[in-house]
Protein backbone atom coordinates (compact mmCIF):
# COMPACT_ATOMS: atom_id res chain seq x y z
CA UNK A 1 0.00 0.00 0.00
CA UNK A 2 2.85 2.35 0.84
CA UNK A 3 4.51 1.69 -2.53
CA UNK A 4 1.23 2.48 -4.26
CA UNK A 5 0.98 5.83 -2.41
CA UNK A 6 4.58 6.70 -3.32
CA UNK A 7 3.95 5.76 -6.96
CA UNK A 8 0.83 7.96 -7.10
CA UNK A 9 2.63 10.91 -5.49
CA UNK A 10 5.56 10.58 -7.93
CA UNK A 11 3.15 10.47 -10.86
CA UNK A 12 1.37 13.57 -9.57
CA UNK A 13 4.69 15.42 -9.15
CA UNK A 14 5.78 14.46 -12.66
CA UNK A 15 2.51 15.69 -14.16
CA UNK A 16 2.68 18.94 -12.16
CA UNK A 17 6.28 19.59 -13.24
CA UNK A 18 5.36 18.89 -16.85
CA UNK A 19 2.53 21.39 -16.68
CA UNK A 20 4.93 24.09 -15.48
CA UNK A 21 7.19 24.01 -18.55
CA UNK A 22 6.35 25.83 -21.76
CA UNK A 23 5.12 24.21 -24.94
CA UNK A 24 8.29 24.92 -26.93
CA UNK A 25 10.45 23.07 -24.40
CA UNK A 26 8.02 20.14 -24.50
CA UNK A 27 8.16 19.97 -28.31
CA UNK A 28 11.94 20.30 -28.45
CA UNK A 29 12.56 17.67 -25.78
CA UNK A 30 14.17 14.52 -27.14
CA UNK A 31 12.70 11.10 -26.49
CA UNK A 32 14.67 8.06 -27.59
CA UNK A 33 13.14 6.39 -30.61
CA UNK A 34 11.32 9.53 -31.75
CA UNK A 35 12.33 12.31 -34.09
CA UNK A 36 13.86 15.57 -32.89
CA UNK A 37 12.14 18.90 -33.40
CA UNK A 38 13.93 22.23 -33.33
CA UNK A 39 12.09 25.54 -33.26
CA UNK A 40 13.95 28.68 -34.35
CA UNK A 41 12.35 31.85 -33.02
CA UNK A 42 13.45 35.17 -31.55
CA UNK A 43 13.93 35.33 -27.78
CA UNK A 44 11.39 38.17 -27.65
CA UNK A 45 8.70 35.82 -28.97
CA UNK A 46 9.59 33.27 -26.33
CA UNK A 47 9.21 35.95 -23.66
CA UNK A 48 5.77 36.88 -24.98
CA UNK A 49 4.50 33.31 -25.00
CA UNK A 50 2.40 32.73 -21.96
CA UNK A 51 2.51 36.39 -20.95
CA UNK A 52 -1.29 36.47 -20.66
CA UNK A 53 -1.18 33.71 -18.05
CA UNK A 54 1.77 35.18 -16.12
CA UNK A 55 0.84 38.77 -15.39
CA UNK A 56 2.67 39.19 -12.06
CA UNK A 57 -0.54 40.35 -10.43
CA UNK A 58 -1.27 43.04 -13.02
CA UNK A 59 -4.60 43.19 -14.85
CA UNK A 60 -4.23 42.46 -18.55
CA UNK A 61 -6.27 44.73 -20.82
CA UNK A 62 -7.31 44.36 -24.45
CA UNK A 63 -9.66 46.26 -26.73
CA UNK A 64 -13.23 45.22 -26.25
CA UNK A 65 -16.68 46.47 -25.33
CA UNK A 66 -18.74 47.35 -22.28
CA UNK A 67 -22.42 48.13 -21.85
CA UNK A 68 -22.86 51.78 -20.87
CA UNK A 69 -25.78 51.92 -18.41
CA UNK A 70 -25.32 55.49 -17.16
CA UNK A 71 -23.63 58.65 -18.41
CA UNK A 72 -23.76 62.04 -16.70
CA UNK A 73 -22.04 65.40 -16.64
CA UNK A 74 -19.39 66.64 -14.24
CA UNK A 75 -21.39 67.15 -11.05
CA UNK A 76 -21.80 65.61 -7.65
CA UNK A 77 -25.31 64.56 -8.67
CA UNK A 78 -23.86 62.59 -11.61
CA UNK A 79 -21.36 60.95 -9.27
CA UNK A 80 -24.13 59.91 -6.89
CA UNK A 81 -26.32 58.60 -9.71
CA UNK A 82 -23.43 56.64 -11.25
CA UNK A 83 -22.62 55.06 -7.88
CA UNK A 84 -26.31 54.29 -7.30
CA UNK A 85 -26.53 52.64 -10.73
CA UNK A 86 -23.39 50.61 -9.97
CA UNK A 87 -24.93 49.34 -6.71
CA UNK A 88 -28.14 48.48 -8.59
CA UNK A 89 -26.22 46.55 -11.26
CA UNK A 90 -24.14 44.64 -8.69
CA UNK A 91 -27.24 43.69 -6.73
CA UNK A 92 -29.50 42.73 -9.66
CA UNK A 93 -27.03 41.57 -12.32
CA UNK A 94 -24.07 39.97 -10.51
CA UNK A 95 -22.79 38.10 -13.58
CA UNK A 96 -20.20 40.70 -14.62
CA UNK A 97 -18.01 43.49 -13.29
CA UNK A 98 -19.38 47.02 -12.89
CA UNK A 99 -17.15 50.07 -13.41
CA UNK A 100 -17.75 53.70 -12.44
CA UNK A 101 -15.39 55.92 -14.40
CA UNK A 102 -14.74 59.62 -14.65
CA UNK A 103 -13.20 61.07 -17.79
CA UNK A 104 -13.73 64.83 -17.50
CA UNK A 105 -16.40 66.05 -17.93
CA UNK A 106 -18.31 62.73 -18.18
CA UNK A 107 -19.02 60.22 -15.41
CA UNK A 108 -20.14 56.76 -16.56
CA UNK A 109 -21.29 53.44 -15.18
CA UNK A 110 -20.26 50.51 -17.38
CA UNK A 111 -21.20 46.84 -17.15
CA UNK A 112 -19.19 43.80 -18.22
CA UNK A 113 -16.05 43.01 -20.20
CA UNK A 114 -16.89 41.67 -23.66
CA UNK A 115 -14.42 40.77 -26.41
CA UNK A 116 -16.88 41.31 -29.28
CA UNK A 117 -19.53 43.90 -30.03
CA UNK A 118 -22.07 41.11 -30.57
CA UNK A 119 -21.64 39.82 -26.99
CA UNK A 120 -22.08 43.32 -25.58
CA UNK A 121 -25.11 44.05 -27.76
CA UNK A 122 -26.80 40.83 -26.68
CA UNK A 123 -26.45 41.88 -23.02
CA UNK A 124 -27.54 45.42 -23.88
CA UNK A 125 -30.75 44.19 -25.56
CA UNK A 126 -31.55 41.94 -22.60
CA UNK A 127 -31.07 44.84 -20.18
CA UNK A 128 -33.08 47.20 -22.41
CA UNK A 129 -36.06 44.81 -22.32
CA UNK A 130 -36.31 45.29 -18.55
CA UNK A 131 -37.12 49.01 -19.13
CA UNK A 132 -35.17 49.96 -15.99
CA UNK A 133 -32.63 52.14 -17.80
CA UNK A 134 -33.07 55.64 -19.22
CA UNK A 135 -30.18 55.22 -21.65
CA UNK A 136 -28.14 52.18 -22.55
CA UNK A 137 -25.55 51.63 -25.27
CA UNK A 138 -22.37 49.75 -26.15
CA UNK A 139 -19.00 51.46 -25.65
CA UNK A 140 -15.68 50.44 -27.21
CA UNK A 141 -12.87 50.62 -24.66
CA UNK A 142 -10.05 48.71 -22.98
CA UNK A 143 -11.44 45.80 -21.01
CA UNK A 144 -9.98 43.61 -18.29
CA UNK A 145 -9.31 40.02 -19.19
CA UNK A 146 -11.22 37.65 -16.95
CA UNK A 147 -8.24 35.35 -16.43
Amino acid sequence: MRRFAILISMLFCALYAGAQSNIVAEIESYTRGEGKVRINQPDKLMDLMGSMANTNGQVQQVEGFRVLVYSGNNSSQARDEANKMAEFMRANYPGAEVYVEFVPPIRTCEYGDYRTREEAELVMYRLRKTKKFKEISVKKCLINLPY
